[in-house]
């Protein structure tokens, strides 16, 4: 079995998610209570009646911290993902889902993964199949922090 480095696996997120981080300083400061912060990495969420769904962090107080992860559904969006906070003030979602099947992914402790618990399926943490029987990837959505809420967009 291959061990997945999770600082690889962070890292491809970054460079694929956050590709103009380095355009934005660290992509804002610390997170506190009455901090507004300007969209980071170079995104800005659209409206509702495009497909942003408004994600509050005070819900998913997880996501305050690099590295940080949290399984998000908001049913009336239909968006059942998993977000991570990849780098300060940086995002990305991967649908919760198993290709596979229909059971939910869940991080594996100690390791840059996520696994389906009804076949064994892995995925990287940027939806990647690591481990069949899934053949296919797990799929993203862009997500962008905006102040005390990160929006994700669920294409309609």
């Amino acid at each position: 079995m291959t061990r997945v480095d999770r600082r690889a696996v962070l890292g491809s997120l970054v460079h694929g998610t956050c590709a103009l981080a380095a355009l934005c300083a660290g992509c804002g400061p610390e997170w506190r209570e009455a901090t507004v912060l300007p969209p980071a990495c170079g995104a800005t969420p659209g409206r509702p009646e495009d497909g942003w769904v408004e994600v509050k962090l005070a819900d998913h107080l997880a996501l305050l911290q690099p590295g940080g992860l949290a399984a998000v559904r908001v049913p009336e969006a239909l968006l059942d993902v998993v977000v991570l906070h990849t780098t300060p003030g940086c995002y990305t979602a991967v649908w919760h889902i198993c290709t596979h099947g229909d059971c939910h992914v869940a991080p594996v402790p100690g390791e840059s993964l996520l696994e389906c618990p009804c076949h064994g399926s892995r995925f990287g943490l940027d939806g990647q199949v690591l481990r069949g029987p899934a053949t296919r990837p797990l799929q993203t959505f862009q997500a962008v922090r905006v102040g005390n809420s990160v929006f994700i967009h669920r294409p309609l």
